[in-house]
């Protein structure tokens, strides 16, 4: 007893889902890899006797250490941030 074939339009069905998959795929790869990330070693460090008044965390403490992080890639201490497949090229 010979198989029953899977009609056409199924397949193109089948296909289409997966070239959508891959798009898809391919997508969230490119935007993953092109984000700017930091690079290198940079420690921005706050103490709170030398900070003077330095919330224990929240959205304030979050914008203290962007700026500490802006100001350090400013003045060269830290590497700016580039998107990821630089580093993988270097």
């Amino acid at each position: 007893m010979p198989r029953a074939r899977r009609p056409l339009p199924a397949l193109a069905a089948l296909a289409a889902l997966a070239a959508l998959a891959v798009l898809l795929a391919g997508g969230f790869f490119v935007h993953w890899a092109t984000r700017p990330v930091p690079h290198g070693e940079c420690v921005i460090a706050y103490s709170r006797i030398t900070g003077g008044g330095i919330p224990e965390s929240g959205p304030a403490l979050d914008e203290i250490v962007r700026r500490g992080y802006e100001k350090a890639v400013a003045e060269g201490r830290c590497e700016p941030p580039r998107p990821r497949w630089r580093g993988w090229v270097d």
